[in-house]
């Protein structure tokens, strides 16, 4: 009898060491959960954090701003601004046209943009940005986007596929273009390849890019009067009499 007692004693007591061990366990991986690491988004910015006579400034935009109020915009006084005219070898942007007219007529100095794919060839691309980007005279020469994918090529073929898109551009309009990248991009495919040719607009929303950059994104939370949502904010590096040496100008022959 005095065994058997002994013998349940023993299991109520291991039952509860196991009910305690799985609390403790559940309060654990409680703990680790309210703990996990958020990253804090970047502050919004305004035109007053610009200071607009201190800084030559713009913007770039595409279909993604929507309808844009080109009215209240044109009373911000961007000194220039990007716009997204191509993807790839078949998209084309569906207000680009609208938006590089607009633009225009507000008399803001406009610049467009070709946004890169690894799918398809450099060439082809390139032939896909002219068929509809717009250059006329004293427009800002044309932008390569060049940006990381989740899943990149091989190094020799990026850079071929790049130089391919480059030299289409400089054959047809007799102009290098400006390369759109990140300090990591350039410096892995860009520094020891294209750096002579083309000048760079380096995005780094944490501080001042330390290569020789013409244009530098700052941020992509800039809220301006006429565009519902954020934006991105670019400055110019040097005085605004400096954009003279970024336009286009048609070839004579």
């Amino acid at each position: 009898m005095q065994k058997r007692l002994i013998s349940i004693l023993c299991i109520i007591l291991v039952f509860q060491l196991c009910v305690f061990a799985r609390k403790s366990h559940k309060t654990h991986r409680s703990h680790k959960t309210t703990h996990k690491v958020h990253y804090a988004p970047q502050p919004t910015v305004t035109l007053d954090d610009v200071k607009p006579l201190e800084n030559v400034w713009g913007i770039d935009v595409s279909h993604h701003q929507n309808d844009i109020n080109w009215e209240i915009l044109g009373k911000q006084k961007p000194n220039f601004m990007f716009i997204k005219a191509s993807e790839g070898v078949t998209c084309q942007d569906t207000k680009y046209l609208k938006n590089y007219s607009e633009a225009k007529k507000c008399r803001i100095l406009v610049g467009s943009y070709h946004f890169f794919s690894y799918k398809s060839g450099g060439k082809d691309q390139a032939n896909n940005f002219l068929s509809i980007a717009q250059h006329n005279d004293s427009d800002l020469l044309p932008v390569l986007d060049a940006e990381f994918s989740r899943k990149m090529p091989k190094k020799e073929k990026v850079i071929n596929e790049l130089t391919n898109f480059i030299n289409t551009i400089y054959e047809k309009l007799g102009h290098y273009p400006i390369v759109y990248c990140d300090y990591r991009f350039y410096k892995l495919y860009l520094q020891e390849h294209l750096s002579d040719k083309c000048k760079l607009w380096i995005v780094n929303y944490k501080e001042k890019p330390s290569c020789d950059w013409a244009f530098w994104q700052t941020t992509d939370r800039l809220k301006i009067e006429g565009i519902r949502g954020y934006v991105d904010l670019n400055k110019f590096n040097g005085p605004l009499a400096n954009l003279n040496g970024m336009l286009y100008h048609k070839m004579i022959n």
